[in-house]
């Protein structure tokens, strides 16, 4: 579609861009005043809002109204929301899932209609204390949002959240104790959670692959396809799993199922969150399977980037696990190698006159 760029006429400064026509009977080369007259500090003025433009022509979000009004010139939470679905959802790799999970259920909570500048973008930040796991989202998530726009960033306090040891998790013993005293829903949910390392909402979606209890996680989960496998794998006939007692669900927002869940393991008094389940599931992979297990394979299993996966458990993994893997890797290659230089040797001495 074309480079917006500033131009100057009679002293005044422009931006020039093909734009669609007003009457959106196509596209057309359109001068947008600035407003300002051409010196050197207003060029670097009129840059931005050259680069702005470009954004919203790069995503698709260009109207009129934002550049006709003075009053309200600039780009609506909407409009910035909408540029951001596009470029992490429709362009990249972000499911709907997390979208609807990880931002909406923040950014919903914005005006809409009202205009964003980096006065609006600190407020929505500092809705949360900078200590917290929010605030540092969200943070990141205004940085994204502002390169977008091509609005200033706010001067705002580095977040200082920092993931605590995972120390509140259930041992084996505690899990079979309390899903054996769970309603037949809750059990269900909670062995599932337990054996397979779920995410809460991922309970609702997953489905049995074969008769080795292998469970299949759907596309529209939070990160997407994947294939699990039981750990422990006699926990599927304790706590019979393959005997589904899914609740009927009565929502489809995306929290429903975690807060279903929060409320019924408070009123059985189940000590930890449903979460930790799916951590002591990460713990059990590293426990047996040690340095024998690499981490690629581990965070596949959970659904994670190996940098997630080792950032999150990282005190239950070894530290030498990584290089007894590149040992054994590189031991297979060389045994590889010795074997395809013993047998050329072979060959040519069959070769060889007598």
């Amino acid at each position: 579609m074309g480079k917006a760029s500033v131009n100057a006429q009679r002293g005044r400064l422009y931006l020039l861009a093909k734009l669609p026509k007003k009457n959106g009977d196509g596209w057309t080369q359109t001068r947008i005043p600035v407003g300002l007259p051409d010196t050197p500090a207003n060029r670097k003025v009129a840059d931005k809002r050259r680069a702005l433009l470009q954004k919203q022509i790069d995503y698709d979000t260009f109207e009129w109204s934002d550049w006709t009004d003075n009053e309200t010139r600039g780009t609506t939470w909407k409009r910035a929301i909408e540029a951001l679905y596009k470029k992490r959802v429709i362009l990249g790799r972000c499911g709907q899932t997390t979208w609807e999970i990880n931002y909406m259920g923040r950014l919903r909570q914005l005006d809409m209609a009202k205009v964003v500048n980096s006065r609006e973008m600190a407020n929505f930040v500092c809705r949360w204390d900078v200590s917290t796991c929010s605030y540092k989202e969200a943070y990141y998530l205004a940085k994204d949002l502002c390169n977008l726009i091509a609005i200033p960033f706010p001067e705002l306090p580095l977040p200082r959240y920092k993931k605590d040891a995972l120390t509140d998790v259930p041992e084996d013993a505690e899990i079979i104790e309390w899903i054996e005293k769970a309603d037949p829903e809750l059990a269900w949910a909670f062995g599932m959670l337990a054996t397979y390392g779920l995410r809460p909402h991922e309970i609702d979606e997953c489905s049995f692959v074969d008769l080795k209890h292998r469970l299949k996680v759907p596309d529209k989960t939070k990160t997407g396809f994947r294939t699990v496998v039981p750990f422990h794998a006699d926990w599927v006939e304790l706590f019979e799993l393959r005997s589904e007692r899914r609740r009927v669900k009565t929502s489809t927002k995306p929290h429903a199922t975690s807060q279903w869940l929060s409320a019924k393991r408070l009123k059985l008094g189940f000590p930890y969150k449903p979460y930790s389940l799916r951590h002591a599931y990460a713990g059990r992979l590293w426990k047996f399977g040690g340095s024998h297990l690499d981490i690629f394979t581990a965070a596949r299993l959970m659904g994670h980037s190996v940098a997630e996966h080792e950032r999150t458990y990282r005190e239950w993994i070894q530290p030498h696990t990584i290089a007894v893997k590149a040992e054994e890797a590189l031991e297979r290659g060389l045994a590889d190698l010795r074997d395809r230089q013993a047998k050329s040797i072979r060959e040519n001495a069959n070769l060889s006159p007598d």
